[in-house]
């Protein structure tokens, strides 16, 4: 189970990376905020209980499908 200190800390060491990779996917710096945003607190809500060891998987798993979400509501 991740403390919540690791918690915090994986959302920091990839904070600035999702972004980037988020804002790249779907050029909107502002969508892209929220994703990673919404990405970060469903990771924190559902999954704070999972291995420290599984949050990178997880985090990308859940930021893949926000981005894909996003741009099947933009249809």
């Amino acid at each position: 189970m991740a403390t919540d200190k690791e918690l915090s800390d994986f959302l920091k060491s990839v904070e600035r990376r999702a972004f980037k990779r988020t804002a790249y996917a779907v050029r909107d710096d502002d969508a892209a905020l929220d994703i990673v945003q919404d990405s970060m607190i469903r990771l924190a809500e559902k999954y704070s209980d999972r291995p420290a060891a599984e949050l990178p998987l997880l985090f990308q798993r859940i930021l893949s499908n926000a981005t894909m979400d996003w741009f099947r509501r933009q249809r």
